[in-house]
């Protein structure tokens, strides 16, 4: 009776592992694949002959942010959205992400930077820098892709007890 519930116990478990297995791995296939299609659209539509970056935003809408060079050789930045809107500049157009991060930690008293992507909401091209401030608060802040100047913040505080 024992050798058999163990048996069962063991099956049961296997199981299990086997349909969270498959559960993550078709969870992660769909980002791989929609980011594989944002590059085949962006070297069609932008003519990128080779990609150095591919990055995903979300805010209201998803993008994915393609870098890469053009058959000139220039520079290139490629935003794809889920409905395959693609927008594009040269990448010396905008800031690079060390002039956003040295833009924010020099106006707005950033002291840990957490995270830097370029991303995209209605239609404009933005760099976006998670930070703590010098109040500790956890601030997304957004800033025009050409210039860095403020296109939106917010500041979340630290949850009191």
């Amino acid at each position: 009776m024992g050798k058999k519930w163990i048996l069962v116990i063991i099956g049961i478990l296997f199981l299990a592992s086997w349909q969270a297995y498959y559960l993550y791995s078709g969870v992660q296939a769909k980002p791989a694949k929609k980011e594989a299609e944002a590059v085949e659209i962006a070297k069609r539509e932008k003519n990128l002959v080779s990609i150095t970056n591919v990055d995903h935003f979300f805010k209201n809408e998803t993008y994915y942010v393609v870098e890469g060079k053009n058959k000139n050789g220039t520079d290139m930045i490629v935003w794809v959205g889920e409905d395959e809107e693609v927008t594009s500049e040269i990448a010396k157009k905008g800031l690079s992400e060390k002039q956003i991060l040295d833009f924010v930690r020099t106006n707005y008293d950033a002291k840990e930077i957490v995270d830097s992507r370029l991303g995209m909401e209605d239609g404009i091209p933005l760099w976006e820098v998670v930070y703590y401030d010098d109040q500790d608060r956890y601030t997304y802040y957004y800033g025009y892709f050409e210039t860095g100047k403020r296109y939106e913040i917010y500041r979340l505080k630290e949850a009191e007890e």
